[in-house]
């Protein structure tokens, strides 16, 4: 009888298997969906807000560059102490200028609006010169700014965070470019 018995009891935990494997089984998230367009004459106002930047920057105008930025911004520069309002800013752009003048190109690799803040992660070239050779030199920068709606149609500069890759070349960097 014992032997009789045995196909129900193997039946019986072959049913109590499936049902703990389906109850188990994780539910398949949806597939995400694609991140809404920005409104097109908040995005113009960024593209103009980054305009503004890449030309007072390469013309060493950093009265103009601090017209950008919030009061209470916020620079993190790669491997330099935090600056805290546009005067500690000021002071690190007009010393950074001074002493070695650049040349800023922008290429946006993500943007996302969500009401009244904003962020850009940016790839920079940085063209400048050796101070010792005095050839002509390109640095890959990574920026990451935080904007923040000043009026409509008008953004600021609330925080921005950058560091330096130090691999020879741009492409030479690509493997510790972010993937998106």
């Amino acid at each position: 009888m014992p032997f009789r018995s045995l196909p129900f009891i193997f039946s019986s935990f072959a049913l109590v298997f499936l049902l703990l494997i389906a109850a188990c089984r994780k539910e398949v998230a949806p597939a995400k969906a694609a991140a809404p367009q920005p409104d097109a004459a908040e995005a113009e106002a960024i593209a103009k807000l980054r305009e503004s930047f890449l030309k007072a920057h390469n013309e060493g105008n950093v009265d103009r560059l601090m017209e950008l930025f919030t009061d209470d911004a916020v620079l993190i520069p790669a491997e330099e102490a935090t600056c805290e309002g546009k005067e500690e800013i000021a002071a690190y752009f007009s010393d950074l200028l001074e002493e070695n003048p650049s040349t800023l190109e922008f290429d946006v690799q993500e943007d996302r609006i969500l009401s009244d803040w904003a962020f850009e992660r940016i790839d920079v070239t940085l063209v400048t010169t050796d101070p010792v050779t005095r050839e002509e030199v390109e640095v890959w920068v990574r920026y990451l700014w935080i904007l923040k709606r000043d009026a409509p149609g008008s953004w600021k500069i609330a925080r921005l965070i950058f560091n330096t890759d130090d691999s020879d070349s741009k492409e030479e960097g690509q493997d510790l470019a972010p993937k998106t």
